[in-house]
């Protein structure tokens, strides 16, 4: 009678402002690299077919990655010089137990950096080696350095924020490591914590893959099955709603 257990969240994903600077931004990358066509491009997903590397946990790999990754994204590895760098975990004392928080997106501390300027005509991308140990993280990571090589370096914008650096390893097919590594959780026997790579939430990462869905006129993409659980329940119902209201994506109130 009053609904007492009816859901009240907003069947809306996210606020209108938000949706809309995804939205925006989608079509500025569509519209800086229209070749090849979205629906032509090749998504990138966990398996060893699309990475057959032997991990050995080695720089090596970081190397193997690249060779996969740039072209991907359209660049030429030799083009990319990769350097390594040790960035430690940061140990928290709860009374209890121990928090590691490691690769905090907010502090100096990141998984990566890239240098604008070239140097000896290459473009420079330093790694934590802790992503070594963690191919996924490794390629979620270098493929959101080599984002800000395809806006910047290739002078695409002269600024780019480093949400749309992360919409960007979407639209090149390498999306899918980098919202799963979003945020993972992780509990041992004397410590738990969190890992978290990237800027954008789990569920703005969900709207922005739901996006590629809905521009390649996927309504049940293959790929969606390696999205982590968390993600991949946000990106279901960012792309019901896409499809539920076809008419209001990708259009924009004007301005007053």
């Amino acid at each position: 009678m009053f609904d007492l257990f009816k859901s009240k969240k907003d069947p809306r994903p996210l606020d209108y402002d938000l949706r809309k600077f995804f939205e925006n931004n989608w079509l500025c990358l569509m519209h800086a690299f229209p070749e090849p066509d979205i629906k032509d491009r090749k998504i990138r997903v966990p398996e060893p077919s699309d990475f057959p590397i032997k991990w050995q946990n080695s720089k090596e790999n970081a190397q193997d990655v690249l060779a996969i990754v740039a072209p991907q994204m359209e660049i030429d590895p030799a083009l990319i010089e990769l350097e390594f760098y040790k960035n430690n975990p940061r140990e928290l004392d709860s009374g209890i137990s121990s928090i590691f928080l490691e690769s905090d997106p907010d502090s100096s501390e990141a998984a990566g950096m890239y240098f604008h300027e070239k140097v000896d005509g290459k473009f420079q991308i330093a790694l934590d080696e802790a992503l070594l140990q963690n191919p996924e993280n490794l390629i979620a990571t270098l493929s959101h350095e080599l984002a800000h090589v395809k806006l910047l370096g290739e002078n695409v914008m002269e600024e780019a924020d480093e949400m749309t650096t992360d919409m960007t390893t979407v639209y090149f097919g390498m999306g899918i490591f980098n919202a799963n590594a979003a945020f993972r959780f992780y509990q041992e026997m004397d410590r738990w914590g969190y890992n978290s790579l990237g800027y954008l939430k789990i569920e703005e990462w969900a709207y922005v893959l739901a996006l590629l869905a809905f521009t390649r006129e996927e309504d049940n993409p293959e790929w969606e099955n390696y999205l982590s659980k968390d993600v991949y329940s946000e990106f279901d119902r960012c792309l019901t709603y896409m499809l539920e209201n076809e008419e209001e994506i990708f259009h924009f109130e004007e301005a007053d």
